[in-house]
């Protein structure tokens, strides 16, 4: 079984997303969760695919987002 995948919001970026602690590792659903509670979505599917954004989160765990859309788009489990 593969580690959940956590994230952690880089203290610079902290007043951009007051929904999440800066600093600290969460599970990466919950974090993603609390954004898209916040924001706006425009209606485009593009808007979905990065809701915690590279540059302002650290990730550890789990599979990298290339590794997890391939096996998503192809079946596998």
């Amino acid at each position: 079984m593969t580690p959940s995948r956590e994230v952690r919001l880089k203290p610079e970026y902290a007043e951009m997303y007051p929904e999440i602690e800066a600093g600290v590792w969460m599970a990466a659903p919950v974090a993603s969760a609390r954004r898209l509670a916040r924001v706006r979505l425009d209606g485009d599917a593009a808007s979905l695919a990065r809701v915690l954004d590279d540059e302002h989160f650290e990730f550890r765990g789990g599979r990298p987002r290339e590794e997890a859309s391939m096996r998503t788009r192809f079946g596998e489990r």
